[in-house]
Order: structure tokens, then sequence, then C-alpha cells
């Protein structure tokens, strides 16, 4: 049962989302993508349609953005949902906005990323706390981190900032480059990246040696990646 479940998802990883073979050639204009939205938000537009957008191009704006003044632009004139709203089956690990709009923003991004599973690039560090370390320029931050804006929008955070660390994760083998844990560069791979105090594939690249194949095959996101 559990071998047929990884072969679905490695099935939908393959068919949607970011490096899906159904797309060739140039992208098309954002404008013939997401309509009027992206004559005012132009770049955002072009970036989702580059990244192929919220796990592929058939998702537009207004299934996601509510329009809250018809017929009037501006700021607020669009609500920010939360990721919860669609995603119920979905469970926070380690978030500090829980709760809030920017929930499941600390390690997601809704516009479209080179990453699998729209995996942001740079992915802010809590502390055992639940706390991320606020900056507004990377010296801020330790020399191998970054600071993650919050991408505010008409002065509200759109998304969780703070010393973050980057993230490249285009395949789902387990202790591998780009994967969760890294073969090479240990302490940084999508899931190291957080461990501080953890006895396996921790963020100084130390820890108990530990299984090597997909990590979410014991550590399911609805559980909060709680062990099996």
């Amino acid at each position: 049962m559990r071998r047929t479940a990884l072969l679905v998802l490695a099935t939908l990883i393959a068919a949607c989302g970011h490096g899906s073979p159904q797309y060739s050639g140039e992208p098309p204009p954002a404008d013939r993508v997401y309509g009027q939205c992206a004559f005012c938000h132009n770049d955002l537009a072009t970036q989702m349609v580059a990244l192929n957008g919220h796990g592929g191009l058939q998702i537009k704006c207004v299934n996601c953005h509510a329009d809250l003044t018809p017929g009037v632009v501006g700021c607020g004139h669009r609500g920010i949902p939360r990721c919860p709203d669609c995603h119920r089956e979905q469970v926070t690990h380690h978030d500090p906005a829980v709760a809030a709009a920017q929930q499941c923003t600390i390690c997601h991004t809704p516009h479209g990323s080179p990453n699998l599973l729209l995996i942001r690039t740079e992915v802010p560090l809590s502390n055992p706390d639940n706390m991320v370390t606020v900056c507004s320029a990377d010296p801020e931050c330790s020399a191998t981190q970054l600071c993650a804006s919050t991408d505010p929008t008409c002065g509200t955070p759109a998304r969780t900032g703070g010393c973050a660390a980057p993230v490249l994760f285009d395949n789902l083998k387990g202790l591998a480059d780009g994967s969760f844990a890294s073969a090479t560069h240990p302490g940084t791979g999508l899931c190291e990246v957080c461990h501080t105090t953890t006895r396996f594939y921790r963020s100084d690249g130390m820890g108990q040696s530990h299984y090597t194949t997909a990590c979410y095959t014991c550590h399911t996101h609805p559980r909060g990646f709680a062990p099996n």
C-alpha cells in the first residue's frame, strides 16, 4: 500500500508543478494565463508563468483571491486566503505563523518556485520556541544564511520572513543533493536546515546514522512530520 502511494505521489509530481513535461518552448504571456491581474501585477504573474504557477497554470488568481471591492482596484481589493483554507489535510510543522494568514509560508510559497512542491528557495529558520530571527538585510544573519523578506502587500506581511537557509529541493530521493538531506554538504538539505536538537540529520552536519530513503515515508506531512 505504501509503495503504491509513493508511486502515485511521484507520478503527480512528474505530471504537475515545476518541471512538468506538458509545457515546451517559450512560456505564454502572463496576461494570457492570468488575465487582467497581470496588467498591474505583471512581475509576479511573469514569475508565476516561468515557474509553472501554483502547481500548474490552470489555477488562476481568482481561484484564491476573492474580489473584496468589485469594480475598484487598489490596496486590499483582493482577499489573501490562508493555505489551510484549501489544504485542510496538512499539518503545520514548527510554524510561527500558525493560524495567521502567513501559515505554511515558512516553507512554501504560493506563487511558484523552482523547487518541488512550492518549497521556498530560502526557508526561514524557527528556533525551539517557534520564533524566527527578524532581519532587514543579509549581514544581520549568520554567514551561511540569507534575510528572507516578508514580501509585504499593502503593508501586511504576505509570508514568514527572517534569517533563512538557502534550499535546493529538486528530488525526493532522501539522502541526496537537492533532497531532504544533502549527501555532499551535510546540514543543507530541506529537512536538515532546521534541525538543531534532533539525533539525526542536524544542521551542523552531525548526528547518528539513519535511514537514507525519502523522509516522508515515515514522517508524513499530515502528522506534522512526527514519525509513524
